[in-house]
């Protein structure tokens, strides 16, 4: 699983990673603007249990859109400095985040745009934009 994630990142309340969307087992998929979820604890790089505040269950990080989760599945958004804008973790890391923003441009200095798939930031927990295009902020409760 590599470092896990510091625990003062994880569980209820401000300053925490917010879970984007959610799906339990047995229901609908549910966004956290509806009904808050945070991460309980972590399982490996992809897997956490998330708690609702009355359903607790392990899901797996994806990288889908909104709409389309299966049971046992959810979704982190990030923003960067809005080179890209939203982009979805799909690895949590200490101190890093892996993105998948599909198709887009980043801007990493070099006075070219560079078409990625994937890519690793430095984060932090805020609902604004990142700073710079070299972090991200991973969405906060």
């Amino acid at each position: 699983m590599g470092r896990p994630i510091n625990k003062s990142k994880i569980g209820s309340g401000a300053g925490k990673i917010s879970v984007t969307a959610y799906r339990f087992a047995g229901a609908s998929e549910v966004l956290s603007t509806a009904t808050q979820a945070w991460i309980v604890s972590q399982k490996s790089t992809r897997k956490f249990s998330v708690s609702d505040g009355a359903t607790t269950e392990d899901l797996t990080l994806v990288n889908k859109s909104i709409g389309e989760l299966a049971e046992g599945e959810m979704i982190i958004n990030c923003q960067d400095d809005g080179t890209v804008g939203t982009m979805q973790v799909t690895k949590l890391m200490n101190r890093t985040v892996q993105v998948e923003s599909g198709t887009g441009a980043v801007d990493d200095d070099d006075g070219a745009d560079d078409s990625i798939a994937v890519a690793v930031y430095p984060y932090t927990i805020s609902d604004a934009a990142a700073a710079d295009d070299a972090n991200v902020t991973v969405d906060s409760q």
